[in-house]
């Protein structure tokens, strides 16, 4: 017994359906069997393309743990130790000061 098709309704634009029409001419084969078959080739690809976003990011987080294990051994061992929420707050606060002095410097 043969694969359970759903049936789906879409709108194309005209040159898109006399494109298809051509090929399914030039083929001959239903317009359906060239829409699945289009369909199927661009969910392939966006698979690919998925996965190798995903590889791709993967790799930069082996890249980060190998820098962050080289630091850890320059050190001695000892882990980087940074308060993230200090630094931020110092980072803005020191924006604000140049900000303000700026803004005193043109009054």
């Amino acid at each position: 017994m043969g694969k359970r098709m759903q049936r789906t309704q879409l709108l194309l634009e005209p040159e898109q359906h006399h494109a298809l029409v051509e090929i399914a001419r030039k083929e001959g084969r239903s317009i359906s069997d060239i829409v699945r078959e289009m369909v199927q080739r661009q969910i392939e690809q966006r698979r690919e393309t998925a996965r190798a976003d995903l590889e791709r990011r993967l790799e930069a987080l082996q890249c980060i743990r190998r820098h962050r294990d080289e630091a850890v051994e320059r050190r001695g061992g000892r882990p980087v130790d940074l308060d993230v929420a200090a630094l931020i707050r110092q980072a803005r606060e020191e924006r604000d000061e140049r900000a303000l002095n700026a803004f005193d410097d043109r009054c």
